[in-house]
C-alpha cells in the first residue's frame, strides 16, 4: 500500500481511523544518473527516506535555465526529490524545469485575502487537475509565512482559512498523488520565537503532512555543527503531536570556520541518518547561495561534503 493512499485514506477518515484502515489493508496483502521511477499512479512503496535539493541557476557552473541547475545537480547527486519556489501563483506543469518523474515539493504564494475570495480559483483549479499522476506532489501555501504574519501582512486566521479554501480545489482534482502540505520554520518550535507554531495551522483534517525548514545556522561561519537531535527534535515532536507525516523541505549549513568540509561531511551524515530514523518522508538541501539575502553560502561545493550528500542518494 503506497503511502500516498495512506493519506488520502486519513484525509476520508481521520488519521485515528486511517490507522485501522491502514493496519486491515496490510494484512490482506493489500552513480550519477535520474532516479528511477515507473510512470504510473501507483508506483512502489516508498521504503525509505528521499534525498533532494534547492538549487538556482549558477552560470559559473554553465547554467543558462533551471534546467540546466537542475541537470547539473541530479548529474552530481541522483536526486530522488526536487524543491520548486514561486513567488507567486504557480506556472503551468512541469513548470520552470522538468524533473522526470521526481518526488516534488512546490510552494507558491498569494495574498490569503484573495484565496479566500476565490480570485484566483480558475488558475488554481487547473494547475492541480495538470498536476502529474506518476509521482508524488508535495504542494505547499507560502511557505514559512511566521514573519509575514508578524510583519502584520496578513493575519494567522486569514492564512488557515486559505489553506482550508486551497485544500477544497486540490480536492475537485481527484489526484491521490497530491499532498497539502504545511511548511513552517523549525524556529517556530523555540521558546526564543515567542511563537506558538500551532497559531498557523489549519488543522489535520486539512494538512497531509508537516515540514519544516530548519538550519544548523542561517548566517556564516557557524560556531559549530549541532547535533540532529538539536535541531530536528522538537519538529518530530510536533508531528507525532497532531499524527501527520514528516519532511523537511529546507536545511544546510555553511562551514565552520576552519572545516576542510569534512566535519559538515559528518554532519550530514548524521543528519541523514537521524532523519531516516524518524521516518522523514524527504529531507531537501538548500543548495543556495543566499548572501544576497542576508545570509550565507549553504551550498556544498567540496568533495568530503558532496560525496556524503551522493552517499545519501543513493543509500
Amino acid at each position: 500500500m503506497t503511502h500516498h493512499v495512506v493519506r488520502s485514506t486519513r484525509r476520508r477518515l481521520g488519521y485515528a481511523g486511517a490507522v485501522v484502515a491502514t493496519a486491515g489493508l496490510l494484512a490482506t496483502g493489500s552513480t550519477f544518473a535520474f532516479a528511477d521511477t515507473p510512470d504510473t499512479q501507483e508506483s512502489a512503496p516508498q521504503s525509505t527516506t528521499l534525498c533532494g535539493a534547492s538549487f538556482l541557476i549558477e552560470p559559473e557552473y554553465g547554467d543558462k535555465t533551471y534546467q540546466d541547475a537542475f541537470n547539473r545537480l541530479d548529474k552530481a547527486y541522483g536526486l530522488e526529490s526536487v524543491r520548486v519556489f514561486y513567488s507567486g501563483l504557480p506556472k503551468d506543469w512541469p513548470g520552470r524545469f522538468d524533473s522526470g518523474a521526481l518526488t516534488t515539493t512546490v510552494s507558491f504564494k498569494a495574498a490569503p485575502r484573495d484565496i479566500i475570495a476565490g480570485k484566483h480559483d480558475a488558475l488554481l483549479k487547473k494547475w492541480f487537475a495538470g498536476a502529474p499522476t506518476d509521482r508524488d506532489i508535495y504542494w505547499s501555501y507560502y511557505h514559512e509565512p511566521e514573519d509575514n504574519i508578524a510583519k502584520g501582512e496578513f493575519t494567522a486566521a486569514d492564512y488557515r482559512a486559505a489553506w482550508k479554501h486551497l485544500v477544497t480545489l486540490a480536492d475537485t482534482a481527484d489526484n491521490p498523488r497530491l499532498s497539502a502540505t504545511l511548511i513552517l520554520m523549525g524556529w517556530s518550535l523555540e521558546p526564543g520565537s515567542g511563537r506558538d507554531w500551532k497559531d498557523y495551522f489549519p488543522g489535520s483534517d486539512v494538512i497531509d503532512v508537516l515540514a519544516w525548514d530548519t538550519y544548523n545556522d542561517i548566517h556564516a561561519d557557524p560556531d559549530s555543527y549541532l547535533s540532529p537531535e538539536e535541531l530536528f527534535g522538537k519538529s518530530v515532536a510536533a508531528n507525532k503531536e497532531v499524527g501527520l507525516p514528516f519532511a523537511i523541505a529546507e536545511t544546510g549549513s555553511d562551514l565552520v570556520p576552519g572545516d576542510d568540509g569534512s566535519g559538515r561531511a559528518a554532519w550530514i551524515t548524521e543528519v541523514a541518518d537521524y532523519l531516516t530514523d524518524n521516518d522523514a518522508l524527504w529531507v531537501q538541501y538548500f543548495d543556495v547561495d543566499f548572501t544576497d539575502h542576508g545570509f550565507t553560502d549553504f551550498r556544498i561545493r567540496d568533495a568530503a561534503g558532496q560525496a556524503a550528500w551522493r552517499d545519501f542518494c543513493s543509500s
